[in-house]
């Protein structure tokens, strides 16, 4: 059964390791820009490291890999992922993580209704609390959590690093 989940202007679903790896997606997991602040920024990816991913999250029992789809005239382009976990099924929680692949479509508004979508599924998988970490610079980030009802929980003072600096860490929650 694959899940998906429609907004106006996107749809979420499951990646689909063959038909959904493309050059493009290769590019925005090898994009400084697009991963400066996530510890992907760390690792090369190949297509290949890509579809292996892709193809652990869909067979993962506490790991749920989403696409970000933009409707376009009739069209769906893949603009982005968000991921659900792991997740802690005796607890109930789970981490949620995401990105827009396309810079072009930065600040408007679509990893807000991702995340919004992200927790309707959570919803239905029986999750009480999503959590999600950020750097502190991660202006962006910030403001999408909160948008979507995600309470500042914590600090992790001098946590990561950025361009050779100590940062802290934004931990934030929501009871779903």
């Amino acid at each position: 059964m694959s899940l998906m989940i429609k907004s106006k202007k996107i749809t979420i679903r499951k990646l689909s390791h063959k038909k959904d790896i493309s050059r493009r997606y290769q590019n925005w997991m090898n994009d400084y820009e697009v991963h400066k602040y996530t510890e992907q920024k760390y690792t090369k990816h190949s297509l290949a490291d890509i579809r292996k991913f892709v193809m652990q999250k869909n067979n993962s029992k506490n790991e749920f890999l989403y696409g970000i789809f933009l409707k376009k005239n009739h069209l769906k382009m893949h603009i982005g992922n968000i991921k659900i976990g792991p997740i802690n099924f005796i607890h109930k929680h789970a981490e949620l993580s995401y990105f827009i692949g396309e810079k072009e479509l930065w600040s408007k508004g679509l990893t807000a209704l991702a995340i919004k979508e992200a927790v309707k599924i959570a919803k239905k998988k029986g999750i009480k609390k999503l959590k999600a970490g950020c750097y502190e610079l991660n202006v962006g980030s910030k403001k999408v959590l909160e948008k979507n009802k995600f309470k500042l929980e914590g600090k992790l003072q001098s946590e990561l690093i950025y361009k050779g600096k100590r940062v802290t860490q934004y931990l934030f929650g929501r009871i779903l």
